[in-house]
């Protein structure tokens, strides 16, 4: 991936836990993050993702327990909260022409590269907890034949 890709996906993709901000995003390719909010509500895929919307997340998080909004829902600042898997979807059904032209092209090459960048870094995050588990046997092991020895 080059340095300007890299770049982009910094700049916008923000994650809370597992799950990812789209504000970032609708700033960065200037789109209404209201707007985007409304079309992930009603596309049939992440609207079951769509929790209940309030203006004040922080009442409803103390009601139930929670310190972090749910996913799909907007927070006081108008944020929403997707998972992985609803945050490609989400970029996916994006009209390209809806972008502002001069951020176009970027924008398609986003939407090529977003599957990548997320599951891509998924799947390193998992190999090095692998190598890291093995690492640790292999240091135990080192150490109980050095006690051996």
């Amino acid at each position: 991936m080059e340095n300007t890709e890299l770049t982009m996906f910094t700049e916008t993709i923000r994650f809370q836990n597992s799950n990812i901000w789209i504000k970032p995003v609708c700033d960065f390719f200037k789109l209404d993050v209201q707007n985007q909010y409304t079309k992930i509500k009603n596309d049939p895929i992440l609207g079951k993702l769509y929790g209940k919307n309030s203006t004040d997340l922080s009442e409803n998080n103390k009601l139930y327990g929670k310190s972090t909004p749910d996913l799909g829902e907007i927070d006081k600042n108008g944020r929403v909260l997707l998972s992985k898997k609803g945050f490609v979807r989400w970029i996916q059904i994006i009209n390209a022409n809806t972008i502002v032209e001069h951020l176009r092209e970027k924008f398609i090459l986003y939407q090529s590269l977003v599957f990548d960048f997320i599951y891509g870094s998924f799947e390193q995050e998992q190999k090095i907890k692998v190598d890291y588990q093995r690492l640790k046997k292999l240091r135990n092991l080192y150490a109980t034949i050095g006690r051996e020895i």
